[in-house]
């Protein structure tokens, strides 16, 4: 059916889906096979291409309420069952895939998160790598944190296991592989390291911020 801008294919039982009214929503779907999914999608400026593709049982998608725009968001999870995806209030983003493909992971973006373009987050490696010596695979699937206020430039890409903390900034073109522990700190780099401490950052432009200092 189509509701607010958005296709819905819902081929389950007991899946909830509530969007609350007032957003403006264009070229945009969400398909669930499976049963006991929820989704919930809060109020927003505008939200375009969101595209959530759901396969399996008892999986979690929420975005808080936000006054500003949300552009291509795509979300894909066809395997497993019990995974959550979780993003707070005051969120933006001009383009993000997110594939959440095995276990029981989670991935959860803190509020006022300001995110550009082409960032991929992914919290399995989709196969197998096979320790020779105990015959068991060694990649287990691995959660995605991001705290509060943070800022993550264009086609960054964030692989199991990645945590940033509150008030923290991530370089374009950054690969983030494990956790980060300190606070107003900017990353950068392949693998993603500590380039900068002791910052923060501002949504307006620094001509714009700096007035207001002089």
């Amino acid at each position: 059916m189509e509701y607010k801008g958005i296709q819905i294919i819902n081929e389950g039982e007991n899946n909830l889906i509530h969007i609350e009214e007032g957003t403006p929503f264009s070229l945009s779907r969400i398909h669930i096979y499976g049963n006991n999914n929820k989704i919930r999608i809060s109020k927003a400026k505008s939200i375009s291409n969101l595209f959530l593709n759901l396969k399996g049982n008892n999986k979690t998608f929420y975005i808080g309420e936000t006054q500003k725009n949300i552009n291509n968001l795509k979300f894909t999870s066809i395997r497993g069952n019990n995974q959550s995806f979780v993003i707070g209030n005051s969120f933006s983003c001009g383009g993000m895939e997110i594939q959440m493909n095995d276990g029981d992971e989670k991935c959860t973006i803190g509020d006022d998160c300001l995110f550009s373009w082409g960032i991929k987050m992914r919290t399995s490696d989709g196969h197998s790598v096979i320790d020779i010596a105990t015959d068991k695979a060694i990649n287990i699937p691995r959660d995605i944190l991001i705290g509060n206020h943070v800022w993550v430039g264009e086609d960054v890409k964030f692989l199991k296991g990645s945590s940033i903390p509150d008030n923290c900034i991530v370089g374009s073109y950054a690969v983030v592989t494990k956790a980060f522990l300190e606070q107003n700190i900017a990353i950068a780099g392949f693998p993603a390291s500590v380039i900068k401490r002791g910052v923060n950052w501002d949504r307006r432009m620094p001509s714009e911020y700096n007035k207001d200092r002089l």
